[in-house]
């Protein structure tokens, strides 16, 4: 079959490319405020985001062809234009530089109101890339809030990427990587595109290569027509070491011996926290129209929407408002007010920008909430991105926790985050709505109300977004099975990945669920579904044991609510070990099989391990 973007006896045509890139901090930063309150960037190392180096990469390959050209942008200060050099050397052909004093601190919707602006007025791309994501916060409201402003189609994250002709217009095909899976789909260009990790080799440079900035143009806020003090909608108002503080016991002997110290160490910290009481789900409130948060749900069938829905019941309380629960089109919604929902509003169809246009509709005939909450997965942060952006509001992503505080002059939500080395950022938002993802994962699951009955619903229309076709969705069937293990077994570099077959009876021993590193992740040695981490998921089980892994703080902060991490290297010098609980300095495939006997006799003699006793 002739490619239709293959003109005959000549070159395939390439695009208009655009690939917005950021510089992060290597290792994530400290996390540390300067003294007006912002996150310290100067005097740190810094490198393009990995995650941009795809972007760079696709933008390269998608305009190479007659009529193509491929152009980075990037906004920040001044040294920022490194990362516009390193592009450069990788194949783009221009570069933008987005700087100006008046920038400094600028919070998500600021940026992409300022990149919105310079795409306008100095480009005419036909793909805008962005990376799927950022290391140093796990930023991914860039690319929805960019096309929505520019009022285009938004997918990600894209791993196999074409171009076709459909009807005399370009079209752009991808197979896209979610939380719960898999999917084909077509969008119209133009439009924007989350790259995901594994879409590509990410574009990298030695920076002998650099070329010079004559390549690069530098815009400013005046040139974009942006004068006046700028406000970010929401800032960041202190910086504090994680909370979760272990106190690790590494442990000498044979390896024999410092097993079955392990076990008993783990019985004796297990039994304690499963005799803990669980919050209650705040009761049901009544209140007016315009008293109202609104929770955006996941799928029923996972933890998600019982942890999200606990959580907005206990911001409704503190707010003297309802929880207004949005359900996609058949949902299961029977428990819902019992997770902590007073009323369901149920959209006709999951298409996120016009999700977005309808549920925006709907805030103005039936008031503002006081929040919208969701939690952090691909849908929920592509509607909230874009509800953002209609409603002019600040948007919190990516939160650990979240608590209502009030001074007398109305109540506002404040939130933490992983920021940086072992740091939780604590942000909030100016604005009158308060928006706000949440990783549902590290909140915990309230026991459910017993008075709830049934909730009052109402239906809400949206139509298909005629600029999107996606297929069906290849599901991760076990998507939810590391929220609701009590055992997870994190797999790092240093665990052989020709050998993950010998993990198999310490898994079914423990009936316990895989996770990974990004660096595992980023292999494909498993799902990106698996992977724990500040830029991925984050889990509460009552064991988190480690083989082979480092013991990064991005990695770890996905298991700071664990109640034990039981840590395996063979390098007593692992930060792993400063992380833990316990700690076993040992060979992972000596220290699996030892476990696994020890394990077993256990259970011979005893009946169960501690957390099967333990519930």
């Amino acid at each position: 079959m002739t490619d239709p973007l293959i003109p005959p006896g000549g070159a395939a045509r390439g695009l208009r490319v655009v690939a917005l890139v950021k510089q992060v901090p290597l290792d994530g930063g400290s996390g540390d405020l300067d003294p007006v309150g912002r996150l310290r960037r100067t005097g740190q190392d810094t490198e393009m985001n990995p995650w941009c180096r795809r972007a760079v990469t696709q933008a390269v390959r998608l305009a190479a062809g007659p009529g193509g050209h491929s152009t980075a942008v990037t906004m920040g200060p001044p040294r920022a234009v490194d990362v516009l050099r390193e592009a450069l050397a990788c194949g783009v052909q221009s570069a933008l530089h987005l700087t100006d004093p008046g920038w400094a601190g600028a919070d998500c919707l600021v940026t992409a109101k300022a990149l919105a602006a310079a795409l306008e007025t100095h480009t005419d791309a036909e793909v805008i890339l962005v990376g799927r994501s950022s290391v140093d916060g796990n930023t991914t409201a860039i690319g929805p809030m960019v096309a929505e402003l520019l009022g285009l189609p938004f997918v990600g994250a894209a791993l196999d990427i074409d171009v076709a002709e459909e009807g005399g217009a370009r079209v752009l095909r991808a197979t896209l990587q979610s939380e719960e899976g898999r999917r084909a789909a077509r969008v119209a260009l133009p439009a924007v595109v989350a790259v995901a990790e594994r879409s590509c080799r990410g574009a990298k440079a030695s920076s002998d290569m650099w070329p010079g900035t004559d390549r690069i143009r530098t815009v400013s806020r005046r040139e974009l027509g942006q004068t006046g003090p700028v406000t970010s909608p929401t800032r960041v108002t202190g910086a504090r070491r994680q909370a979760r503080v272990r106190t690790p016991v590494v442990l000498s002997g044979t390896l024999d011996e410092q097993v079955e110290q392990a076990l008993d160490l783990w019985q004796s910290r297990t039994e304690p926290a499963a005799a803990a009481a669980r919050e209650p789900v705040p009761p049901r409130r009544r209140g007016t129209p315009f008293e109202r948060i609104v929770a955006l749900t996941g799928p029923p069938e996972t933890a998600e929407p019982r942890a999200l829905l606990g959580e907005a019941a206990a911001v409704a309380a503190g707010f003297g408002a309802r929880v207004t629960a949005v359900v996609l089109p058949g949902a299961d919604t029977r428990n819902f007010g019992a997770w902590g929902a007073d009323e369901l509003l149920v959209l006709s169809s999951d298409a996120p920008r016009s999700a977005a246009a309808a549920l925006h509709v709907w805030i103005m005939e039936h008031g503002r909430p006081s929040a919208l909450l969701s939690s952090a997965r691909s849908w929920e942060r592509e509607v909230l991105g874009r509800l953002a952006v209609r409603l002019d509001s600040g948007l919190m992503s990516d939160l650990v926790a979240v608590e209502t505080r009030d001074d007398g002059l109305g109540p506002w939500l404040v939130g933490t985050k992983p920021s940086g080395q072992s740091t939780l950022a604590e942000i909030d938002s100016l604005s009158s709505v308060q928006i706000a993802t949440l990783r549902t994962g590290s909140l915990p699951l309230r026991t459910p109300r017993t008075d709830a009955g049934p909730l009052p619903m109402r239906q809400l229309d949206v139509p298909p977004d005629p600029t999107l076709r996606a297929g069906p969705l290849e599901p991760d069937a076990n998507y939810d099975a590391l929220e609701r293990a009590r055992v997870v077994i994190g797999i790092g570099q240093g665990v052989d990945p020709g050998r993950y077959a010998e993990l198999e009876p310490l898994r079914l021993l423990l009936d316990a669920e895989l996770a990974a590193t990004r660096k595992v992740t980023d292999t494909g040695r498993l799902p990106h579904s698996r992977q724990l981490g500040v830029t991925a998921r984050a889990v509460a089980p009552e064991l988190y044991l480690a083989l082979g892994i480092s013991g990064s703080t991005n990695h770890m902060s996905g298991v700071d609510r664990a109640v034990t991490v039981l840590a395996v290297n063979h390098d007593a010098g692992a930060p792993v070990f400063e992380r833990c609980d316990i700690g076993i300095v040992a060979d992972w495939a000596a220290a699996v099989e030892v476990l696994c006997a020890a394990l077993d006799k256990r259970r011979r003699l005893t009946g169960g391990l501690p957390a099967e006793r333990g519930d």
